[in-house]
């Protein structure tokens, strides 16, 4: 499979705080991935972050609220993996360097060529495939696939529900900290009605009946995570 077609399964956060400049790179990045999601600032884009099941982040450095590094650096804390690029107008060697030490895919000098952009979702794209982001082995005998969202346990394929899915996304997106409860009800859920809590736990029931119910751990008043040690 070619790098740039993994990307159209993929959800993209794009953070900028120039309208315009958002709408029209915004335009140019949806040809790209199957979904975007944009925000105006660096704060925004951290809590969309949080919330979603995202596998790439593009940023602009200079932002009100919370910079492109900042956010870069905050993502870190939290996902160690999930590729990120930032934008600048200007070169700055300061700048570079703690993007260095973040290890972000790219630092790009706006204004960008298409071809250079091109360039860079390419490598981001053959990185993910080459660290193993797009294809997930949650047991000995069970993987998942972010680029399309197959399961296989044993060699059988095994059907998700849309909502299994978009659970599971989360759980892979962000496999290095504790989801909480009132995290995961607001992105699976429109509304937090009373039967909420009790769909929440009957999603976790059949969802851990299909990957393995030791897969998924929580801690009480925490949240959940996926196993840590899992191969």
């Amino acid at each position: 499979m070619k790098p740039l077609v993994l990307l159209r399964h993929l959800t993209a956060l794009y953070v900028e705080d120039d309208p315009e400049q958002r709408e029209t790179m915004g335009d140019l990045l949806r040809g790209f991935f199957h979904e975007l999601v944009t925000a105006a600032n660096g704060a925004e884009g951290l809590q969309l972050f949080q919330a979603q099941s995202v596998h790439f982040v593009i940023a602009d450095l200079k932002m009100p609220v919370m910079n492109g590094l900042d956010l870069a650096s905050a993502i870190r804390r939290l996902d160690r993996r999930v590729p990120i690029l930032l934008l600048s107008a200007f070169t700055e060697t300061a700048d570079l360097l703690v993007a260095t030490r973040l290890n972000l895919v790219d630092y790009l000098v706006k204004p960008l060529a298409w071809a250079q952009l091109k360039d860079s979702l390419e490598r981001c794209a053959e990185a993910l495939y080459a660290e193993g982001q797009l294809f997930v082995r949650l047991a000995p005998n069970t993987t998942y696939s972010i680029a399309d969202g197959s399961l296989r346990r044993a060699g059988d394929a095994i059907t998700l529900t849309a909502r299994e899915k978009v659970l599971l996304d989360l759980l892979v997106a962000h496999r290095d900290q504790w989801l909480s409860k009132g995290r995961l009800l607001a992105a699976l859920f429109a509304e937090f009605d009373q039967g909420s809590d009790a769909a929440l736990k009957n999603l976790f029931l059949r969802l851990r009946q299909k990957i393995g119910s030791d897969m998924i751990v929580n801690r009480y008043g925490v949240g959940y995570r996926l196993r840590q040690d899992a191969p």
